[in-house]
């Protein structure tokens, strides 16, 4: 049976601290003895941080020892907490979105459902403290039925310089959104204004509440860093945002989409991130901030971003529950949506259409359930009539080979069994049109001779070595000449493997 753990007591706390700083040289024998009489002369004041910190633990495992650290000087037991508060966090964000997405599907509001885009571009980051100085933002409403309403953008003067930083800085506008920098950024230098208005953008109107923004998960520390930033301005409403995943939305929304239009469901996660990360908008103009349109940078705009994926939020998921793209809103402006064709689904054998001919119908199949098609005679066939025509036919090429003639005498040696409009033909035996015959034979074909037959005795060099040595010097299996050979041959020969006089 496993010792009990002892219950930790302040003393233990005070004569780990104790040790550390002044008896680093002390056994834990002789340090115990000095702390005691430390401890002796402190009053209940000074032994309270002790006492409170041992109530909180619930075991000592009994090492006074130094703290291990990582490699980098960092306490173990820290990185251990960071990565489960992190751990902690991702898990809420998963149960909320997935709680949201629930709840408008169950009040039949999945299609009115909005959600708030944002993004954020920055000139550097911060060695001391690691904080991104924001250059712009965006935020952008969506739901699948209104497509991207509205859009909030804006260009951020930090007002600070970012002095050891100026190279990293440069090199990053260069690369991606060609701002300039402090302190000749452009826009807004009011940061408060910037956070309360962007509070005002996604602050729900019938509710009052703060829902939460969505962005792409790597740069969910990004935007967090820049919406504390414009928060620490004095103006700021002292009023918090959470920033979730839009990659994880994008997968619980696909899921919701699929049961309510009763489509078949992604199997995981990374068929909707694999989706998302192809970017189909990515070179789309018109849908930028007017700086990077005049300087044809729209790629790296915060606005083109957000109306982008709201852009492939409605391509990837209005056709699962029936609603129509309207350009502007759900696609670019300039899209043909009557060119946009989405085969409807079904779970029958129609071998002739994309059309189903389901007698269920769903949101989706109820236009175009039990649909007929239609010829240029008079004689009009269904679908399941003309998909229960079987043919059976004496295919020649698989049998060794035959030769299509047009002579009706010998229509006997096919057999169908429906009446059609095929002509009766008769079969020959030809086996050189045939390749399967000729694979069937295994037998390789005879090389044909030709002027690149070589020859790779010695008896037949003549003096125009250059014409031999430009065959014979190269591929695989050219020819080895001797030490005499070598004043005969040519420098003109080049390629691989030609011929060096030594």
């Amino acid at each position: 049976m496993a010792p009990k753990k002892q219950k930790p007591s302040g003393f233990m706390y005070f004569t780990i601290e104790w040790r550390n700083k002044y008896g680093k040289g002390l056994s834990i024998s002789e340090a115990t003895e000095e702390a005691g009489k430390v401890w002796k002369t402190m009053d209940a004041a000074e032994r309270s941080p002790y006492n409170e910190k041992a109530k909180k633990e619930t075991s000592f495992d009994g090492s006074i020892g130094p703290e291990k650290l990582t490699c980098t000087g960092v306490p173990i037991s820290l990185v251990e907490k960071e990565r489960a508060d992190q751990e902690k966090k991702e898990r809420q964000m998963k149960r909320d979105i997935e709680e949201t997405v629930r709840k408008s599907a169950s009040h039949g509001q999945l299609e009115t459902q909005t959600y708030n885009f944002i993004m954020v571009n920055y000139f550097t980051k911060t060695l001391k403290d690691g904080i991104y100085v924001p250059a712009e933002i965006a935020v952008a409403k969506f739901s699948l039925k209104g497509g991207v309403q509205q859009v909030y953008q804006t260009l951020i003067n930090p007002g600070v310089n970012i002095y050891g930083h100026q190279y990293e800085a440069q090199h990053l506008s260069d690369t991606t959104h060609k701002l300039p920098l402090p302190p000749n950024a452009l826009g807004e230098t009011k940061l408060g204004m910037i956070y309360n208005d962007i509070l005002n953008f996604v602050r729900d109107s019938k509710s009052g509440n703060y829902p939460p923004v969505y962005t792409h998960r790597d740069s969910i520390h990004i935007v967090e860093s820049v919406l504390q930033f414009l928060k620490a301005d004095v103006e700021a409403n002292n009023v918090g945002l959470n920033v979730y995943s839009i990659q994880h939305l994008l997968f619980v929304m696909k899921e919701a989409t699929c049961e309510a239009g009763e489509l078949e469901k992604p199997k995981t996660f990374y068929i909707t991130d694999a989706y998302f990360d192809r970017d189909f908008f990515e070179y789309q103009c018109g849908i930028g901030c007017q700086y990077h349109e005049e300087i044809d940078t729209c790629k790296y705009c915060t606005q083109s971003y957000v109306t982008r994926w709201g852009y492939m939020f409605a391509d990837y998921m209005c056709s699962d529950i029936a609603i129509p793209l309207v350009p502007g809103l759900h696609c670019p402006a300039n899209t043909n949506v009557n060119e946009i064709v989405t085969p409807a689904p079904s779970f029958y054998s129609d071998t002739e259409s994309f059309i189903s001919i389901g007698t269920t119908a769903t949101n989706f199949t109820k236009p175009v359930a039990g649909s007929k098609l239609y010829y240029d005679d008079d004689d009009q066939k269904t679908l399941v009539s003309e998909a229960s025509k079987t043919y059976t036919v004496n295919f020649p090429a698989l049998a060794g080979g035959l030769r299509k003639n047009n002579l009706s005498s010998h229509a006997k040696n096919i057999t169908r069994t429906l009446k059609s409009s095929f002509e009766d033909t008769e079969y020959e035996d030809c086996a050189d049109l045939n390749p399967w015959t000729l694979r069937s034979r295994n037998i390789p074909r005879q090389p044909a001779k030709s002027h690149f037959d070589i020859n790779y005795t010695n008896d037949d060099l003549t003096s125009d070595t250059d014409d031999y040595s430009s065959v014979a010097s190269f591929g695989r299996g050219r020819l080895l000449l001797s030490d005499a050979s070598f004043n005969t041959i040519s420098g003109s020969s080049y390629g691989r493997g030609r011929f060096l006089k030594p």
